[in-house]
């Protein structure tokens, strides 16, 4: 019986993947977003990344349930395009470090915070794919008297566009 029983399992191989496919291909937008700690679909189609021709990093990261909208600007000067945290805390430095979320009649902004800490990683640059891999992580403030602090975070790899 027991020389039998691989041959019980034949019909099972013909189910099995020859080859698993890669877990992430190289043209992967993968984009999340969550909102003091609760998960916020975020649209890939409306989220853009941009590098400008002064080396100034962009990233708009727009909710799903609002493409038309602003979402989280996080804006990075001076960006040497390699691994490493990029963190911002003083807004009027001499590299500006900002961040800014929109979303329907709420609009907060770090400027408002009176402490706002905030950090993208960069985890992985693919230069000839052109695209960014890492997470991003900021406080932001409701604009106006008593506004509420909002913790907003991700992850992404992401294509960069020239702006």
């Amino acid at each position: 019986m027991k020389r039998f029983l691989p041959l019980l399992l034949l019909p099972l191989l013909g189910s099995v993947p020859k080859a698993l496919p890669p877990l992430l291909p190289d043209s992967a937008r993968l984009l999340t977003l969550r909102i003091n700690g609760q998960p916020v679909e975020a649209d890939t189609t409306s989220s853009r990344f941009f590098l400008g021709t002064d080396r100034a990093l962009r990233l708009n990261i727009v909710r799903a349930d609002d493409p038309d909208g602003e979402g989280l600007t996080i804006i990075i000067d001076r960006f040497p395009i390699q691994a490493g945290t990029y963190t911002f805390q003083e807004i009027l430095s001499g590299r500006n470090r900002d961040a800014s979320y929109r979303y329907g009649s709420t609009a907060a902004y770090s400027k408002s915070c009176p402490d706002n800490p905030g950090s993208v990683t960069i985890t992985g640059v693919n230069a000839a794919r052109h695209w960014l891999a890492g997470s991003y992580r900021c406080q932001v403030c409701e604009s106006g008297r008593g506004g509420k602090r909002l913790t907003l975070e991700g992850t992404f790899r992401y294509p960069v566009e020239k702006e």
